[in-house]
C-alpha cells in the first residue's frame, strides 16, 4: 500500500511539473480559431516582443499579443488560418519564424 501511494505521489508530481498554463492557453486560443485544420501534435511557445510566439507542429507560426489577438508570422500559418477566418494579419513584430523557433519550448 505504501509503495502504491508513493508511486501515485510521484506520478502526480511528474505530471504537474509538465503542465504549462501559457502553452495550454495559447493552444486553446488557436484551436478555437483554427479548428481541426491542424493536428496540434507538438506546440512550442516563446515569450517574445510583449507577446507569445507559438509554433504548431514545426511549421505554423503565430504570435499572440497580450490581449489574446492572434497574428500570423509565416505564410503557412496564413494559409491554415484563412480556411475558417477572415484574413490573418501579419504579426507586428520584428521576430521571424527562425527567431521564435530558436527559443521556443
Amino acid at each position: 500500500m505504501k509503495r502504491i501511494l508513493l508511486a501515485l505521489c510521484f506520478l502526480t508530481l511528474i505530471t504537474s511539473c509538465e503542465s504549462n498554463p501559457e502553452k495550454e492557453k495559447a493552444t486553446e486560443l488557436l484551436k478555437v480559431k483554427i479548428g481541426s485544420e491542424l493536428p496540434f501534435n507538438e506546440v512550442k511557445i516563446a515569450k517574445i516582443e510583449n507577446g507569445t510566439g507559438v509554433i504548431v507542429d514545426g511549421s505554423w507560426c503565430y504570435w499572440i499579443d497580450e490581449n489574446d489577438k492572434i497574428y500570423c508570422v509565416n505564410g503557412t500559418s496564413i494559409t491554415i488560418y484563412n480556411v475558417n477566418n477572415p484574413e490573418c494579419e501579419n504579426a507586428p513584430i520584428k521576430a521571424m519564424f527562425s527567431d521564435i523557433e530558436k527559443i521556443a519550448k
